[in-house]
């Protein structure tokens, strides 16, 4: 096998979850890199997710799966109710037995603290506030040039900057910009220990509520808390202002408004919320392209995926581990023949998973009574019919670290 000569260094644009990992599979196959961040370090950043069991295949492969599960709740089951808390339809969130690995729910802020202690101890620095504003490549390299007017120059630029990515923006500047779904997500986290309502099947299962006044989820986060989110259909986003006030009182007071009325441990949930954020939820439905000359996207810079579709965590860390193969097994001078492949193998996943994440989101819509006991009935019928085959499409996946892609 050729491979990139030790000098190939790989410049990240971006410290979130692609970012991160892809920073240790880099590591693990010998490539040289280092870490951009646009923003500080912040230990209490963004709400919390589950990691399906094909992206805590990958975080296996870096040796943090048991680390992410220790620091999390194992989610067996996918529990959906009505309003008043009768049992829709309910499904296995996948298996150890079958895929290796079981789905994980926990704060962003916990896997990142995760992420982040393994690249310390592997001795990967990450800068902070270096925000991109300008790329110049040539036949030589390309150079990444931040708004405090340092200059870093790699053989190769990564952008997994997110779903406003700064580098999309300046590869494609005539690109489509991330699209508002017509969803508002609101989410917090309150302390199990005052929730004696949440029974031990809503501990151990990801539980999602369609009631007449709009979608409510829940589930345990690790770390003796549990974590709600709601999306509500809006015509229009939150602007800056908006989420910039964003304050505890003004989340619990608005959903203990809409949601006094649903089943038990719902108002409990939200009375007792100590942590909210509200964010607009956004996709990106596809680009033309994901890479040009020596840059190339991953992760929500590429394929932004609604929280609807339960895989945006597990697209990115799928994404730094096919791409650190990829460059792994590079010859000299062959990482665009690698980010022609990446490009090729993943597009047509991730974007079935966007479009997947789209359709997802229209369930959660309001609708009259009469409307939602014929959507509850459908679901009742068609969940346990085709969301089996889905789920396995998507949770069968798993790359090899030892084989050559």
């Amino acid at each position: 096998m050729t491979q990139l000569p030790t000098s190939f260094h790989v410049l990240i644009a971006g410290g979130g979850i692609s970012g991160l990992s892809l920073a240790l599979f880099l590591n693990k196959a010998g490539v040289s890199c280092s870490i951009y961040e646009a923003y500080g370090y912040k230990a209490t950043i963004g709400a919390g997710f589950n990691i399906a069991p094909n992206g805590m295949n990958v975080l296996d492969a870096l040796g943090l799966a048991e680390r992410v599960t220790a620091a999390g709740a194992v989610s067996e089951e996918f529990c959906m109710r009505n309003g008043k808390g009768k049992v829709i339809a309910n499904l296995p969130n996948g298996s150890v037995e079958k895929y290796g690995q079981q789905g994980v729910s926990l704060s962003r802020a916990a896997l990142y603290d995760i992420l982040l202690q393994e690249l310390k101890e592997q001795g990967i620095t990450i800068q902070y506030q270096k925000r991109l504003c300008d790329i110049r490549q040539n036949e030589d390299g390309v150079t990444a040039v931040f708004t405090d007017g340092t200059r870093v120059t790699g053989d190769v630029l990564i952008g997994a900057d997110g779903v406003h990515s700064a580098t999309r923006q300046l590869l494609f500047p005539e690109a489509p910009v991330p699209a508002f779904t017509g969803m508002k997500n609101y989410g917090g986290f309150a302390p199990l220990s005052a929730l004696p309502e949440m029974t031990t099947r809503e501990i151990n299962s990801l539980n999602f509520t369609f009631g007449n006044d709009g979608f409510f989820g829940y589930c345990a986060a690790g770390n003796g808390m549990a974590m709600w989110w709601s999306n509500l259909p809006s015509d229009a986003p939150f602007t800056k202002e908006e989420l910039d006030s964003t304050t505890v009182e003004e989340v619990k007071t608005l959903m203990e408004d809409r949601y006094k009325n649903y089943h038990a441990p719902i108002p409990a949930l939200i009375a007792q919320t100590e942590k909210v954020l509200k964010v607009n939820v956004a996709d990106i439905a596809s680009l033309a392209s994901w890479h040009k000359g020596r840059v190339l996207l991953i992760g929500d810079a590429a394929h932004a995926v609604s929280p609807s579709a339960g895989q945006g965590a597990s697209m990115a860390l799928e994404d730094a581990m096919y791409l650190g193969m990829l460059l792994r097994d590079a010859g000299v001078g062959s990482y665009a023949a690698a980010f022609r492949k990446f490009e090729t193998d993943r597009k047509p996943r991730v974007e079935k998973i966007v479009a997947e994440g789209r359709r997802r989101g229209k369930s959660k819509n309001i609708l009259r009574p009469w409307q939602a006991k014929i959507r509850d009935w459908m679901m009742a019928i068609f969940i346990p019919l085709f969301a089996p085959k889905n789920f396995d499409w998507l949770y069968r996946y798993k790359l090899d670290w030892q084989m050559k892609y």
